[in-house]
């Protein structure tokens, strides 16, 4: 499932695996000049392709590894000659994309391995400089891309929505605010997120995300030493699981969440269940 919108400039890609014409999980990827901000997922690769082979697609820019952000890449490099381009540390995983969880497969297909290429502090994205901004904490090698003259930022997986409720496993609470703190200090005007869409008025949606995180990391410090279970507080703050954390075996989850805020606030050591 591949769905097409414009503003001004940006051209934006949802893409989806769908199943009886429902999608599972969107994520965007976006059309600045010839250049494609990441490629999606490999369920829809195929689709990815047959529509950049009229637009004068040239090159892919990417944030980070994850499947569904780089999925079309080896479609895109073997039929239409694209240029891949992905920060240094991206670039040898892409090479040799590891066996994906089962569950990540089911929702965006497994990858296929790719050569890439390195981009520095700065990588060219519709004939633009954007400033390569290290924004780890969701992925170790995840970065946001920055055009100060726009003030334009691809902010990949950092900020997602205002109230991110869950998080997996690898994922560090305090990391990811430490980015989005970054992305403050830039003062954007646009972000163009891969699951949020186009976000105007972006540092005030990135100071409510950092607040939500912050709140709910008070709350739980408080119920934890209270004597409350990790379990307990998510119940409390955040309501029961859903069908994905079953999905993927607690890989990600609301309870993940609470357990990394609780150890930015040392409240770890006092809910361990």
């Amino acid at each position: 499932m591949l769905e097409i919108s414009a503003q001004g400039e940006i051209t934006r890609l949802s893409m989806a695996r769908s199943f009886g014409g429902r999608a599972l999980h969107s994520v965007s990827a976006y059309l600045v000049g010839d250049t494609l901000v990441d490629s999606g997922c490999p369920a829809t690769a195929d689709e990815l392709v047959d529509w950049c082979r009229r637009r004068g697609v040239r090159r892919v820019v990417h944030t980070h590894h994850h499947e569904d952000h780089t999925g079309g890449d080896a479609a895109l490099a073997a039929r239409l000659g694209i240029e891949i381009w992905a920060p240094a540390a991206t670039v040898p995983i892409l090479g040799s994309f590891y066996r994906l969880p089962w569950y990540r497969r089911l929702v965006w297909g497994q990858p296929q391995s790719v050569a890439a290429r390195p981009f520095g502090g700065t990588v060219v994205i519709g004939g633009a400089p954007f400033r390569a901004i290290p924004t780890p904490g969701h992925a170790a090698d995840h970065h946001c891309l920055y055009d100060p003259e726009r003030r334009l930022l691809f902010s990949g997986d950092l900020f997602i929505n205002q109230r991110v409720t869950h998080a997996r496993r690898s994922e560090d609470a305090a990391t990811i605010l430490s980015s989005l703190r970054r992305l403050l200090e830039l003062e954007p005007e646009l972000v163009a997120c891969s699951h949020a869409g186009l976000v105007p008025d972006a540092c005030a949606a990135i100071e409510r995300r950092i607040a939500f995180w912050e709140e709910l990391a008070g709350r739980a410090a408080s119920l934890a030493a209270a004597g409350r279970s990790t379990r307990a507080i998510r119940r409390r703050l955040l309501g029961p699981e859903g069908a994905m954390t079953l999905l993927s075996c607690g890989d990600f989850s609301k309870t993940n969440l609470i357990r990394s805020l609780l150890g930015m606030s040392g409240g770890g050591a006092r809910a361990l269940v």
